[in-house]
């Protein structure tokens, strides 16, 4: 009963910090910013640990997304705060984005590792997932970024982020065939996980999608893609987390 109640209050202080993280972010980063950011960021972690021992999800998928949620909690922190003393600020930045892409790796992993453990001979990509891939990917070079007119700094700028965008797109299609599978494999609570997961996933695009049109998108200055970013980050980390109580793979 007493894990239940700190899950409770976990949702409640994500509800109410995310909000106040969005407030206090405009226009730049602040102490307070970094307050709230970063209570919003304990609370989906702890909604994920406590999501396992309320539900005695010992999974590899449970303890995978655990770790996910915790080098996001540590990206979340190397982004914003203040950087050391005779350091250059972009080297604490640059370990951040590190801790998010590993982040992410774990995530993928979680996915893959679980989708093969529910499926017979199975392949890491089938041509379904290929065909997805490259409709999202042809779409992404030929209207997103001549629209935008994304600005690189250098070639090693526009190689990195283009493998990048290969790996969230992976990533994205990866959650939604891992969710479908569950679902599929009859488990207690599958339609839920698979909507959960769906939905996750789908923020978690649009999260980095609208982070790279802040960097290089020339919408740095936007409020609303600020804000559209921010949300979509926290709810997906939100749902990620929530998911543990569902999925046992």
């Amino acid at each position: 009963m007493g894990m239940k109640v700190l899950l409770g209050i976990c949702y409640i202080l994500f509800f109410i910090f995310v909000p106040l993280y969005d407030k206090a972010y405009w226009p730049e980063p602040s102490k307070k910013s970094l307050s709230c950011k970063m209570i919003a960021a304990t609370a989906f972690v702890g909604i994920g640990v406590l999501g396992m021992f309320i539900t005695n999800n010992s999974s590899q998928y449970a303890n995978l997304m655990i770790v996910g949620l915790l080098l996001g909690w540590l990206g979340d922190l190397l982004m914003h705060i203040p950087h050391p003393p005779g350091k250059p600020r972009m080297s604490v930045v640059y370990i951040g984005a590190s801790g998010f892409l590993v982040g992410h790796i774990f995530y993928v992993t979680a996915f893959v590792k679980s989708t093969a453990t529910l499926t017979e001979n199975y392949k890491f990509f089938s041509l379904p997932e290929f065909i997805a891939f490259a409709v999202i990917f042809i779409a992404f070079a030929l209207t997103l970024e001549p629209v935008f007119k994304f600005k690189y700094e250098n070639k090693f700028m526009k190689v990195t982020l283009h493998l990048y965008s290969v790996f969230l797109i992976v990533m994205l299609i990866k959650a939604c065939v891992f969710a479908v599978t569950y679902y599929k494999s009859g488990a207690e609570n599958g339609i839920w996980a698979m909507i959960i997961l769906l939905v996750g996933a789908v923020f978690f695009f649009v999260s980095d999608l609208t982070l790279g049109l802040r960097l290089i998108g020339g919408a740095k200055g936007n409020k609303t893609i600020k804000t559209v970013s921010l949300y979509a980050y926290f709810i997906a980390q939100l749902l990620l987390a929530t998911s543990i109580l569902f999925i046992k793979a």
